[in-house]
């Protein structure tokens, strides 16, 4: 949460990824830090164990491809 505040403030297109279960403690973080608003993503916390290691990877690619399209969705805001 620290990286992901302090690269905000300065103006750089970044989210925190964070497990579901963690949401909570993140915008809690978040908040003691400043940036009650910052960016986070938030994804289920999946136990990769039950699933083939090719649905784990597809869950993986779509958590990213997700990811990328915040990110670039907040290029024109850093501007």
């Amino acid at each position: 949460m620290r990286d992901t505040v302090n690269l905000a403030q300065q103006g750089v297109p970044v989210i925190g990824l964070i497990h579901q279960p963690f949401e909570k403690l993140a915008r809690m973080q978040a908040k003691q830090l400043g940036m009650p608003d910052a960016p986070l993503f938030m994804y289920s916390q999946d136990l990769p164990s039950k699933d083939s290691a090719d649905l784990v990877l597809k869950k993986a690619e779509d958590i990213a491809e997700q990811a990328v399209s915040v990110l670039l969705g907040q290029q024109g805001d850093a501007k």
